[in-house]
């Protein structure tokens, strides 16, 4: 079986979403840290697990190179191959955001109010919800964003239920470079692990 881990709630759908189009058909066992500095202080046991089965890490790269996150997270990442470690920059967010026709439909927003280079926002979630504060629809901007700009009291149920069903990774990935390169990356790791593929 798969670990997954992620930092919150919000980001199951999106990982469940990739393991799944990177070819991995069991369904994952879960960790959500609780946060990125939680995370980063558990990694030593989640790679020590990783030598008995395949573990996938997501991580929000906070504005960060995620390559010399990654390297000094893990020093040289192949000493660790049953383990993947992969940076959304800046945040998965800005992943969600890469299928801009998608989340214009589902977020009832404008698809040209989406930036076609959403790697580069310096702080993806914040972009996310000035976007959907805009939405056609009452409910949904009640539901993602309260007035202040903070997240809604529906934000973790509505993002995991775009990912999981609306939201399309291969597109997403062609305007995405971080989330194509995590995509290659897990594809990797399911073909050193043929006992979980379909």
């Amino acid at each position: 079986m798969i670990t997954v881990v992620v930092e919150g709630e919000s980001d199951k759908g999106v990982a469940s979403a990739l393991v799944a189009a990177s070819g991995f058909v069991e369904p994952p066992r879960w960790i959500v840290a609780g946060g990125r500095d939680r995370l980063d202080r558990q990694l030593v046991g989640y790679l020590r697990a990783s030598a008995h089965g395949p573990w996938v890490v997501f991580r929000d790269s906070d504005g960060q190179c995620p390559v010399e996150v990654i390297h000094r997270l893990l020093g040289d990442p192949s000493q660790f191959p049953g383990m993947c470690l992969r940076l959304a920059h800046s945040m998965t967010e800005a992943w969600l955001l890469a299928d801009a026709t998608s989340f214009a439909d589902f977020f009832q927003v404008r698809s040209a109010s989406i930036t076609d280079r959403p790697d580069g926002l310096p702080h993806a979630k914040r972009e996310l919800l000035r976007i959907c504060s805009h939405s056609k629809s009452r409910r949904l901007r009640g539901d993602l964003v309260r007035p202040d700009g903070s997240i809604g009291p529906l934000y973790v149920p509505l993002i995991n239920e775009f990912a999981s069903n609306h939201w399309d990774v291969l597109v997403a990935a062609g305007r995405s470079p971080s989330l194509n390169r995590a995509l290659g990356a897990l594809r990797v790791l399911w073909r050193r692990y043929p006992a979980h593929r379909d």
